[in-house]
């Protein structure tokens, strides 16, 4: 976890942000699948992932129709130890891919930029060691994230 804190805290770029936390998540929260997944205005897209089987990357979604939406919109993490029985979740959208339990993070102050998923096969209770790192994850990219997402808009500006 040390390592990739400070491999957030120097990342020049929004690609190197991107592989800290889909290269390193997944080993440090002991999941199946990690995601990570920006905000576009009204949309979700999912930008990286690192998992046992394919899970969202390139997708996009309507922000009010995902969980990883549901988490920014919400400023909270979001933790689903069983996606068959929660009525968040859009199973339509879920229903072909492996996992059972999930949650993610929201990343950034104020206004969340992206979000930070893992997902694992069981449906047993996720455990809260791995929710405190997944949210020191979100927390240690949020200053890095939006620095960089500041700097993309202004150029587009």
């Amino acid at each position: 976890m040390t390592a990739a804190t400070d491999a957030l805290t120097k990342a020049q770029s929004l690609a190197e942000i991107l592989e800290i936390l889909r290269s390193r998540a997944r080993a440090i929260l002991g999941s199946d699948g990690v995601t990570v997944a920006m905000r576009e205005r009204d949309q979700v897209h999912y930008v990286g992932e690192d998992s046992i089987a394919p899970l969202s990357a390139g997708r996009r979604f309507p922000i009010g129709s995902c969980i990883s939406g549901m988490a920014m919109t919400q400023r909270r993490t979001i933790v689903i130890p069983d996606i068959r029985i929660d009525h968040r979740v859009p199973l339509e959208a879920y229903l072909s891919i492996y996992f059972v339990g999930l949650a993610i993070a929201p990343i950034g102050v104020g206004s969340p930029v992206a979000a930070v998923g893992a997902y694992w096969r069981s449906g047993r209770p996720i455990d809260e060691d791995a929710l405190v790192l997944l949210d020191m994850l979100a927390k240690g990219a949020s200053a890095q994230f939006e620095r960089i997402v500041d700097q993309r808009l202004k150029r587009a500006s």
